[in-house]
């Protein structure tokens, strides 16, 4: 079992990556292992719109500027096809995800979307497609911008298939919803539901 941790604070300490160590210490301390993706590190590229809108990325999964001479996308895709579950922790800006969330999502979903929602992969080739994933927003203030970071995040997961039946085995597992005042107990949730996770699908 191997669960990916995707974090997209580009902050090297602070709150949302409080919660990103605390989920990787429960995966590995229940065994099983575990990833951790920091995206605003990695010097992704944002869409550069080829082929009229849609390159390689419609009918090969694949983005033109993702391989080894690019910036490396296309084997973060393998490494999201790899695992079995996603723990997504975003800090909240401006009422949605981070710059490196959103900008990783838009790429991702073109691929893994056209692989699940234009061609109908039902068959779980989209890497997303039947696994569960808990979604985390780290706000800085009152927390009103996390309804809004958990609709768009939603929206692009299950447009890559990342929200089919039965919902016991993929989709939604958990939502952690994090203010600077609930930050001690939600941080105890969130290595719950990491652990309540690992259960089912060992289960």
């Amino acid at each position: 079992m191997k669960l990916l941790i995707i974090s997209g604070t580009p902050k090297k300490d602070g709150r949302t990556l409080s919660f990103v160590t605390a989920a990787l210490e429960t995966a590995l301390a229940e065994g099983v292992e575990a990833e951790v993706v920091s995206l605003a590190n990695l010097g992704l590229f944002t869409c550069k719109m080829c082929g009229d809108g849609w390159g390689t990325c419609l009918k090969q999964y694949r983005c033109a500027f993702g391989d080894e001479d690019g910036d490396g996308f296309n084997a973060l895709q393998e490494t999201f096809a790899s695992a079995d579950a996603f723990i997504w922790i975003t800090p909240v800006y401006w009422g949605q995800a981070s710059e490196a969330v959103k900008n990783f999502i838009d790429r991702l979903r073109r691929c893994q979307g056209s692989k699940h929602y234009v061609w109908g992969d039902t068959e779980g080739s989209s890497a997303l497609h039947g696994k569960p994933s808990i979604l985390t927003a780290v706000a800085g203030g009152g927390g009103g911008g996390i309804p809004n970071t958990f609709q768009e995040m939603e929206r692009a997961i299950t447009f890559m298939g990342g929200d089919t039946w039965p919902r016991r085995a993929s989709g939604f597992f958990d939502y952690i919803a994090v203010n600077p005042w609930n930050q001690e107990y939600k941080r105890e949730a969130l290595c719950a539901a990491v652990r309540a996770l690992i259960k089912q699908l060992e289960a």
